[in-house]
């Protein structure tokens, strides 16, 4: 048997060293058809998760097994495979897709086929991703080649967006921020004033070449948002309702009762440290403590100490509990009365629990649209309403939008888009940068778990883990004496004409007003018990914002002989962001 083991050791071994020695590094390049660098290439082993991305340079290495096959992909271009014979280093070339080629995507002031650009676009079509339920456009965004987005985990959503990484050390006021076209217009306001069931189609200007008309503005990159139009034929009603759940994810555990104990233990343990006279290094070998001073009078056997002689260590009182005596060693009664006699009564608070909650996320949708020879029209309103997974963090919008196109003449197009939205932006909510800063005395994930989160009643405690020190927070007691009313009011407008002049030469004239209003009404009452009224008060706020940007523009278009295709544009903007 034992010859059998060894034999079946050595073939295990040599099975191993073998599959290790068909392994071999792989590295190399990706680039397009003009040598540019692909950024964010799936390089995988075909019919595995073995792989990785192509990095800013397009650079790619891993580990990949003799006679596999390796497959490039990478959105707008045809994917291509490489059997892996005795290469080390490869350099890939990706074609276009040539049905990508034919999309038509909107650049600076106008629209071209992919094919006709020499700059790097990226299209996004929403519809392509309907089945996700994306609640803000940053989801929509999110996995977009050479896009970075960040996360939001609030109620309220949304996150960060940067175009090939930060382009600057100063990161305030959005300085890397890519700039945001809606439909034709600059964007001053934030993305959730968009709904992505509004959007028809997203297009990425990721380089210079395809950004350069809108300037030094655009050196982050451009992002161009197109709505939702009308299309001929009835009119199309469309109606969805989306609810979701989120929770909590990675966050740092707390202790449970049994933890905590343990923890408290360790803690007054750890000053007992040290040798005793045979040179042995271990707890109660230093100091005038009894061995098992500070442990659970359950685990004394450990020590060969009884009960009594446990007790005797201290001075007690009269019919002590041994639980009082082990309470009172872990210092669990001078400052913490009230979470001591829970710990006696085996009342116990999963304070985790309370911080955090299942959040539910409720997003309503309808629009009605159509088209006939002379109007297109697009009309929609939205609701959201989302309760983060923090206790207390709350998040609701209102949105609506009315897009209207009109062909009065042969000659002579006008239209309006008018995008109404108003939002909350901000709530009471647990602060979880306080909870996580161990110098903090406004926090709950750090309180004892046999603290207690409400008096005999029902009514919240103030101060959980002693009453008559005013020790501990609950944030649920303090919220009845809190109101906060904040949030924006946003009108964002676009009116545009269109005049077709000879020889295929058109005029167009856009002007975008943008109205934002905010309020902010914050209470803090002074009846909150032992607060100082001074320190409380009310908060009032009222602003009103107003932007505008206009440009005028002049475009020729004209095929020479159906072979050579000339597009000129001349643009004039003016704009005044707040």
């Amino acid at each position: 048997m034992q010859k059998r083991m060894i034999l079946w050791l050595a073939l295990l071994l040599m099975g191993m060293m073998s599959a290790n020695a068909q392994q071999q590094d792989l590295k190399g390049k990706v680039t397009d058809s003009r040598g540019e660098p692909l950024i964010g290439v799936s390089v995988v082993e075909k019919g595995s998760t073995n792989g990785c991305i192509t990095d800013f340079d397009g650079n790619f290495a891993f580990k990949v097994a003799k006679g596999k096959t390796v497959v490039f992909s990478y959105i707008g271009y045809e994917s291509q495979e490489l059997k892996v014979a005795n290469q080390t280093n490869v350099t890939i070339t990706l074609k276009e897709d040539a049905a990508a080629l034919e999309e038509v995507v909107v650049v600076g002031y106008g629209s071209m086929r992919k094919k006709d650009l020499t700059g790097s676009v990226v299209q996004i079509n929403p519809d392509k991703m309907a089945d996700a339920n994306p609640s803000n456009v940053q989801d929509l965004l999110r996995g977009t080649a050479g896009l970075q987005i960040g996360y939001d985990a609030s109620a309220k959503g949304g996150g960060s967006i940067q175009l090939r990484g930060r382009n600057s050390v100063y990161d305030e006021g959005g300085h890397n921020n890519p700039l945001i076209v809606l439909d034709g217009m600059v964007f001053y306001g934030e993305l959730s004033e968009i709904n992505p069931d509004d959007i028809g189609q997203i297009d990425v200007l990721k380089d210079a070449s395809s950004a350069a008309i809108y300037g030094a503005k655009a050196a982050n990159g451009v992002i161009i948002v197109t709505t939702k139009k009308g299309k001929q034929g009835k009119p199309v009603i469309n109606l969805s309702a989306n609810f979701g759940l989120d929770t909590k994810a990675t966050f740092r555990e707390v202790y449970d009762p049994q933890a905590y104990l343990k923890y408290r233990e360790d803690y007054y343990k750890t000053g007992t440290l040290g040798f005793d006279s045979s040179g042995n290094f271990g707890y109660y070998n230093k100091g005038d403590f009894g061995k098992g001073y500070y442990d659970n009078p359950s685990n004394l056997d450990q020590y060969g100490v009884t009960a009594d002689q446990w007790r005797k260590y201290s001075t007690n009182i009269d019919g002590e509990s041994l639980e009082s005596i082990y309470a009172k060693r872990l210092n669990m009664y001078t400052y913490s009365k009230d979470a001591y006699q829970n710990f006696l009564d085996g009342k116990t608070t999963d304070w985790a629990d309370m911080v955090f909650r299942t959040g539910l996320r409720q997003d309503y949708n309808a629009s009605v649209s159509g088209a006939s020879e002379r109007i297109n029209y697009y009309m929609s309103f939205g609701f959201m309403k989302n309760k983060g997974v923090v206790a207390g963090d709350e998040y609701k919008t209102f949105r609506s939008n009315l897009k209207v196109n009109g062909k009065i003449t042969d000659w002579l197009e006008m239209g309006a888009n008018v995008n109404f939205q108003d939002r909350s932006d901000g709530s009471v909510s647990i602060n979880l940068a306080t909870e996580q800063d161990p110098y903090s005395y406004t926090t709950m994930l750090r309180l004892s778990p046999y603290a207690t989160a409400y008096n005999a009643d029902g009514s919240y405690k103030q101060y959980p883990m002693d009453s008559d020190l005013h020790y501990g927070y609950n944030f649920f007691f303090d919220r009845d004496y809190y109101d906060l009313d904040k949030g924006y009011t946003v009108l964002n407008t676009i009116f545009n004409a269109k005049v077709k002049l000879p020889f295929n030469i058109t005029y167009e004239f856009n002007i975008a007003p943008r109205y934002q209003w905010f309020h902010d009404r914050y209470f803090m009452s002074a009846e909150l018990p032992n607060c100082d009224p001074k320190t409380k008060g009310v908060n009032r706020e009222t602003a009103k914002r107003f932007d505008y940007s206009l440009n005028n523009t002049i475009n020729w278009d004209y095929t020479f002989k159906d072979v050579h295709h000339v597009i000129l544009t001349l643009a004039q903007e003016a704009a005044r962001p707040h």
